[in-house]
């Protein structure tokens, strides 16, 4: 490996890592983007089965909405205090 990195001059070197290094930056990218979108549709996913599930077992969607809003870490409707709330 050395002898073919003797070659080359130290421009040539540098010119050689930046492109390599700006493609696999580029594939990694692609890659996690990739990731993302499959958690995301993922995601969905569950939670169209778990909306169809609580449907089945006869739930109304106020108590769906209960459901789904007690597992998220931002508040909805349900937790928010209205201009009658004293704090």
């Amino acid at each position: 490996m050395t002898e073919v990195l003797t070659k080359f001059d130290s421009g040539e070197i540098i010119g050689l890592v930046a492109v390599v290094g700006t493609f696999l930056c580029g594939v990694l990218g692609i890659l996690l983007g990739f990731y993302v979108q499959w958690q995301e549709h993922r995601k969905a996913e569950t939670t169209a089965a778990l909306k169809q599930d609580m449907l089945n077992r006869g739930m109304s969607a106020e108590e769906i909405q209960t459901v789904l809003e007690a597992g998220s870490k931002s508040p909805g409707k349900a937790y928010r205090c209205r201009r009658s709330c004293q704090v």
